[in-house]
């Protein structure tokens, strides 16, 4: 299958899963980049768009769409890569490197919803969710706090256990 791996990243996990991705599936590559790059606009749901991306959604048997879910919320660039691109995506499939795990995944910030958003947004064309949680990273001694998960950066070396396994999960029912 031809997929194209579409990202938005603020602060580089969601790229990194991203890249990681494009690669094991040798899928092509393309970063969703706001026409300005307000963090607060795109918390909200503001946007004032997105940069045309440099390869054509219409030739791509699926899209993996990759971002952050901050405060709960499907972020602007992200809504705007879907509204943009809405009849041309055949099957369209989101995957998010996000702070909250799975006793939050149904709560007023959590992953769920988000999932519903898409969902939503997409219509039948939605093939499903994953959240990958980095806050499945931290040692048992040290307490999830938003500050804690916000801290960490995913790279090569702590790319592992649960979350590589969730990761690892996802890209074989696509293979």
């Amino acid at each position: 299958m031809k997929y194209l791996v579409a990202y938005y990243s603020r602060t580089g996990n969601n790229r990194f899963v991203a890249e990681k991705l494009a690669a094991d599936l040798q899928a092509d590559l393309a970063e969703i980049k706001p026409m300005i790059n307000a963090f607060l606009l795109n918390i909200f749901g503001l946007t004032l768009g997105i940069k045309k991306i440099a390869k054509n959604v219409q030739d791509y048997e699926a899209v993996i769409l990759c971002g952050p879910i901050w405060m709960g919320q499907l972020v602007a660039p992200l809504k705007k890569f879907i509204k943009k691109n809405q009849k041309m995506i055949k099957k369209l499939y989101f995957v998010t490197c996000c702070g909250g795990g799975e006793a939050e995944k149904d709560s007023q910030f959590g992953y769920e919803g988000v999932f519903k958003k898409v969902e939503y947004l997409t219509g039948s064309t939605f093939a499903g969710g994953t959240a990958l949680s980095t806050s499945w990273l931290l040692s048992d001694q040290k307490e999830a706090t938003p500050e804690s998960v916000m801290e960490i950066k995913l790279n090569e070396h702590n790319f592992q256990g649960r979350i590589k396994e969730a990761y690892t999960q996802f890209v074989y029912a696509l293979v």
